[in-house]
């Protein structure tokens, strides 16, 4: 008789939708209790940087405890004390602060790396340790922490570094620093866009496993078909990095169009697979 109440419970659809949104209730209560706490690391890279601190923001208003730390270079290139103030932190830790570095990334959860220069990226990938902050994020590695690491800065094709002239490097230069980028992706960090750095680290629907968004990455969406049939609902996107931001701006669409040297991030592959949508290279 008990069996038998039990599965009539179980085959209630109100029931069901009570007890589900319960759960979710109680799951909701238990994050927000216990929030998580993230190494936030800025090197000198200014591409990605508002969208990073915007991530960051998020993040923060989620109940996240966020340290914050910045290399030099950031400290002469990025504003701190709007890092502080924006960010809530008491403290910007850095070369001059000497706090002891397993203080900073042993009772943590993850480690982001919100801005990533150039060289950062190649020091990272050659395992060079010759400054404070790559140290630590050289520690962080050898600890087994999780990592997101918002690439902007640091992928020679970004649009940005192209508008400021920085576009015409050699393609072997370039390819280099792509390269540098598989490592980080080998070593089992999270390449991110800036924009995607919030959802990626909360694991939102569309790309929750591995989400990454590296210039490294161009096979994250095969080309179409040469025979594929013309959508009569399709649009251009022009950027040369496509994130799922794109996508989202163009789930309307059948299809989307970028251009054949576009880097398509696996966060905006998985959600075009989501949205239904086909891209194609011009």
């Amino acid at each position: 008789m008990i069996d038998l109440d039990m599965n009539d419970l179980m085959n209630n659809s109100t029931f069901m939708d009570a007890l589900i949104q319960k759960v979710a209730e109680e799951v909701a209560k238990r994050i927000k209790n216990n929030p998580k706490t993230a190494l936030v690391c800025f090197s000198g890279a200014a591409i990605g940087f508002k969208q990073a601190m915007d991530s960051l923001v998020k993040l923060r208003d989620d109940g996240w405890n966020l340290k914050v730390y910045m290399s030099d270079a950031a400290i002469n290139v990025l504003n701190a004390d709007y890092v502080k103030k924006t960010l809530g932190v008491d403290k910007i830790h850095s070369s001059q602060t000497k706090t002891p570095q397993r203080e900073l990334y042993e009772e943590i959860d993850e480690i982001i790396i919100a801005s990533t220069t150039v060289n950062t990226a190649a020091k990272i990938a050659c395992g060079i340790g010759d400054s404070e902050m790559l140290t630590l994020i050289n520690h962080g590695l050898m600890a087994g922490k999780p990592f997101y690491c918002a690439v902007d800065g640091a992928c020679p094709d970004n649009e940005t570094r192209e508008k400021l002239g920085m576009g015409h490097s050699p393609k072997a230069y370039r390819e280099q620093l792509r390269n540098n980028l598989k490592a980080l992706k080998s070593f089992g960090m999270n390449l991110v866009a800036a924009e995607d750095l919030y959802d990626a680290c909360v694991g939102t629907p569309a790309g929750q496993v591995q989400k990454e968004a590296s210039c490294a990455v161009k096979e994250a969406v095969p080309e179409a078909p040469a025979a594929a049939v013309p959508s009569m609902n399709d649009d251009l996107i022009s950027k040369r990095i496509i994130s799922r931001v794109d996508l989202l701006n163009h789930r309307t669409c059948d299809v989307v169009k970028v251009s054949a040297d576009a880097i398509i991030t696996a966060y905006a592959a998985e959600s075009a697979k989501e949205f239904g949508i086909r891209i194609e290279r011009a």
